[in-house]
């Protein structure tokens, strides 16, 4: 029966028996012949239609890039040129209040001068003006001493003796007393 056995075996189809088709070495060569012309078609079929596409792609991803890289050198060269024009600008903007303020500083030290000596003047003219007063005033009040001294002596020499003193005569003793002192 053993016999009977291993001759059922070899009888019953391939697909019956079980296993894996790839590993079945009675068809090994149309399987290689199978996947060569497989590996044919997908292959003409990526070549034709797939890769061009894909280098189109990359060709457009490549310009694009270099195109972006490009755009940005422009950018790039734009921002320094606003850069270096805003900082002429800013400079030559402080050199302009700089000298602005010295010409304020200037013109308010010149009119502070004139100022100053209007004020010089003008003060000088108030003292010379009140020493003149003062001097008048003190020449006024150095006349009207002799008066007064006069007029105080005849009072006391009346009120002290009970004579009536002669103006004329206390006039010349007062007289003598301020030169002598």
């Amino acid at each position: 029966m053993a016999s009977l056995s291993n001759n059922a075996m070899t009888e019953v189809p391939v697909e019956k028996q079980g296993g894996l088709p790839q590993l079945d070495f009675s068809t090994y060569e149309e399987q290689l012949v199978w996947l060569f012309l497989s590996f044919i078609v997908l292959f003409v079929v990526v070549w034709r239609f797939a890769l061009p596409k894909i280098a189109s792609v990359l060709e457009e991803r490549e310009e694009r890039i270099a195109e972006d890289l490009d755009r940005a050198e422009c950018v790039k060269a734009d921002a320094e040129t606003v850069r270096a024009t805003c900082e002429a600008a800013a400079a030559q903007a402080r050199r302009s209040a700089q000298e602005t303020i010295l010409k304020v500083k200037e013109a308010a030290a010149a009119d502070l001068a004139k100022e100053t000596a209007a004020l010089d003047a003008k003060l000088a003219k108030q003292a010379s003006d009140a020493e003149a007063k003062i001097a008048a005033v003190k020449a006024e009040a150095l006349g009207s001493v002799d008066t007064v001294a006069t007029e105080v002596a005849t009072d006391i020499v009346a009120r002290l003796s009970g004579v009536g003193a002669n103006d004329a005569d206390v006039a010349k003793a007062v007289k003598a007393v301020a030169e002598g002192a």
